[in-house]
């Protein structure tokens, strides 16, 4: 059964492990630190997601100063991709989007890696940065326009 709660410090530990499951293709290890000291600033936009009991995924959004609400720091555990937690996590937090800041568009930046996992969610690369996150990881910035 897969459920989400409001992150809070005390599920740091395994938010943390979901990250450092998915370096070097998804994430660079330095980028731990920026994590760490995002999250509090999300805390009432961010979720960790159960299954079972167990932290498999985690991932928030926030508001942006030209209106658009980005996605923030969504993963899944690496030993539990590819089992529809990625859409769960994702619908889930669409939808949270949509209750709190209903018709705003959607940004996304992420890498060449998931374009098409949220392509499929009708999001559009509007962008595309070569090695914008590091060398080998493009950053790609994606928009799901209302």
């Amino acid at each position: 059964m897969i459920r989400f709660e409001k992150y809070s410090e005390k599920f740091l530990p395994g938010v943390i492990s979901i990250f450092r499951s998915n370096i070097p293709k998804y994430f660079f290890d330095f980028e731990e630190k920026e994590l760490i000291e995002d999250l509090p600033e999300f805390h009432r936009t961010y979720f960790v997601m159960f299954l079972n009991d167990k932290i498999v995924g985690a991932g928030g959004y926030a508001i942006n100063p030209d209106d658009t609400v980005s996605l923030c720091w969504g993963m899944v555990h690496n030993d539990f991709l590819k089992q529809n937690l990625g859409k769960a996590l994702l619908e889930f937090r669409l939808s949270e989007i949509e209750k709190t800041y209903p018709g705003k568009t959607i940004v996304n930046f992420t890498s060449q890696h998931t374009t098409g996992f949220f392509e499929k969610y009708g999001f559009k690369i509007v962008s595309v940065t070569k090695d914008g996150f590091g060398p080998g990881l493009d950053n790609c910035k994606m928009e799901l326009k209302k």
